[in-house]
């Protein structure tokens, strides 16, 4: 993994493009015209105060009519100010999409199979076509890692005054009053960045889950120095992902990540793995959700305030929301996302590696070298261990967990029926244990 420092060579030939000002990007609530949907309860009363927070929301022309149009609704509706980042240039129900890629140089683009969907989306655009067929096969998590810095610098340039800038990307759930209740624990004149961490050969933020930064932290990462962006195109196509780079920006003016997980977290309602961890703690960001989801998520809030319940959202609230009533002793063609602990008879070449919590096959008891027989017998092995909560069986493996995951309908793959199941009494017993969570784990 490149690290690049000081002696990186910027680029030596400029897009021609003129920067100009992104001044109509900004999407606020006195340029938005009311319709009779966004009046009342349904509308804004009791929305927390955003206007201290820029939102700036990620995505790409392929998938932008299937992701953005439900924030509209929902996450982006009463938000005072945000900003939407694209891979292509275009207009969305009267919002604007900026192409955050437009000022990377010809240097950088040229001979670069990275940026083929990218000439292909520009051709689009000129031709009016629906982008959205590209999505197959169109190697955008190449393209897509080029956004990330460039956006630092278009976000700081629109709004370089921001106390708090929150980075999303468009399968992203933001719940907007823990996310006022955490930012006011902080003063945006320090320098801050928040998320979720990830490793490699540096600590960083994983984008998918969002990321918080202070106006003092973008002041000093990119704000003292506009080149940031150009400074590291040539290196991008030689690192893995965009969010990584940001983490390099940070740690370059010796900002370090602030972790936030699991408030900011990369998993959904249907893949939490509910625990001691995963409780009493708020919900800041959830990932990967659908459409749908975005807007149940929301949908629950909303329930939730209208009840006049002003607690923060938590973890536990999500369980027995979302999860708590389809858990089931034995679920067929379902998989519930069993990973902790894997029994599948090993080769015979291998028979004394270690693969079982440091444990080899012969080293197992009778129970669990009989649970990938069979569903019951994996059902057997999670009753016989008791830090199992769950189970799963499929083909010749049993999978057990030690959290509680909800996971989803899983139709047979040539042949092989996916059954799960849950130890209930365990699970109530964990309930009961962990308890109503009269006191909100803040992780700060």
């Amino acid at each position: 993994m490149p690290t690049f420092g000081s002696s990186h060579n910027k680029p030596t030939t400029q897009t021609t493009k003129t920067q100009l000002p992104l001044s109509t990007s900004i999407i606020t609530s006195t340029s938005v015209t009311p319709t009779p949907s966004s009046v009342g309860y349904a509308g804004c009363d009791g929305f927390p105060e955003t206007e201290d927070i820029f939102v700036v929301m990620k995505t790409g022309a392929t998938e932008a009519y299937d992701k953005l149009p439900i924030h509209f609704l929902t996450t982006l509706k009463c938000a005072k100010s945000y900003i939407l980042f694209s891979d292509m240039e275009m207009n969305m129900a009267g919002k604007h999409l900026f192409d955050a890629l437009d000022e990377i140089s010809d240097k950088v683009k040229a001979d670069n199979n990275d940026f083929e969907l990218y000439r292909k989306l520009q051709e689009y655009y000129r031709l009016r076509e629906d982008p959205r067929p590209l999505k197959e096969n169109n190697n955008g998590w190449n393209l897509d890692k080029y956004k990330f810095t460039h956006m630092l610098l278009k976000t700081y340039r629109e709004r370089p005054d921001a106390p708090w800038y929150v980075f999303m990307e468009a399968d992203t759930a933001l719940v907007w009053d823990n996310v006022r209740t955490f930012l006011d624990k902080y003063d945006p004149s320090k320098p801050y960045f928040f998320g979720s961490p990830t490793y490699l050969d540096i600590e960083f933020a994983h984008g998918g889950s969002g990321y918080f930064i202070s106006q003092a932290a973008m002041q000093a990462a990119v704000g003292d120095h506009p080149e940031i962006a150009a400074h590291y195109d040539e290196g991008i196509h030689d690192i893995c992902c965009g969010d990584w780079a940001v983490g390099r920006v940070m740690l370059d003016v010796d900002i370090h990540l602030t972790k936030t997980w699991p408030m900011i977290n990369g998993e959904k309602p249907s893949t939490l793995p509910f625990a001691e961890n995963h409780w009493c703690q708020p919900v800041l960001t959830m990932h990967h959700l659908t459409a749908q989801e975005v807007s149940q998520v929301w949908n629950f809030e909303q329930e939730r305030k209208a009840t006049g319940n002003q607690t923060p959202l938590i973890f536990m609230d999500i369980f027995n929301y979302f999860v708590s009533s389809a858990l089931r002793p034995t679920r067929v063609d379902w998989s519930n996302l069993s990973t902790d602990m894997r029994y599948t008879p090993p080769p015979a070449d291998y028979l004394d590696g270690k693969s079982y919590n440091g444990r080899t096959w012969s080293e197992l008891n009778d129970i669990e070298r009989n649970s990938p027989s069979s569903p019951d017998a994996c059902h057997e092995a999670c009753d016989d261990n008791e830090d199992c909560m769950q189970w799963m069986h499929k083909d010749n493996e049993c999978a057990l967990s030690r959290s509680i995951k909800l996971g989803g309908s899983k139709q047979p793959e040539q042949g092989k029926v996916s059954v799960s199941g849950w130890h209930l009494g365990r699970v109530e017993a964990f309930k009961a244990k962990a308890g109503d969570c009269k006191k909100v784990d803040w992780i700060i």
